[in-house]
This record gives C-alpha cells, sequence and structure tokens, in this order.
C-alpha cells in the first residue's frame, strides 16, 4: 500500500528530530501508536472491500481497515519529542 512508505517516512523525520535533540531512535513502534492514539486521524466511515463481500468496515478507534487512521505528522512529532527513550 502506499500508505506504508509515507509512515515510515514521516517516523524517519521524527527520528531525525530526535536524534538532532539527542535522544535516542525510537526503535519498535507499536507500543508509541498504542499509547498515542490521538496522534492520529481516526478514520470511522467507509470499507476496504472493493465492492465484494470480503473487507473490513471502518469504525471508531482501531479497525482492521485504518488500523488506527491517517498520521497527524505534527502530533506524532509532539509526542515523540516527549518521550524519553
Amino acid at each position: 500500500s502506499a500508505s506504508t512508505p509515507v509512515v515510515a517516512g514521516i517516523f524517519a523525520m521524527v527520528n531525525s528530530q530526535r536524534l538532532q535533540a539527542g535522544k535516542p531512535p525510537m526503535g519498535f513502534l507499536n507500543p508509541f501508536i498504542y499509547k498515542h492514539p490521538s496522534a492520529f486521524q481516526d478514520v470511522q466511515s467507509g470499507r476496504n472491500d472493493a465492492g465484494t463481500k470480503y473487507g473490513f468496515a471502518a469504525i471508531e478507534g482501531w479497525d482492521a481497515a485504518t488500523g488506527h487512521g491517517t498520521p497527524d505528522y505534527q502530533a506524532i512529532a509532539k509526542a515523540a519529542m516527549e518521550i524519553v527513550a
């Protein structure tokens, strides 16, 4: 999906900011993502079924169609700079 390289680029930029501030890179991101769901714009409507009977619906919070939603760079960067490790 096109979202994978975009999100990787966002976290690469955030890690660069952290390194410039003398902080370590973030490493494994799942704990950070689950602790900061507000750093993502929750997608609450739509389906990823491409018009077939298979797929998932977007709902409030995490869902199989959109995960946590679309990343909010400013919110991610702010939260990432606030953590120590």
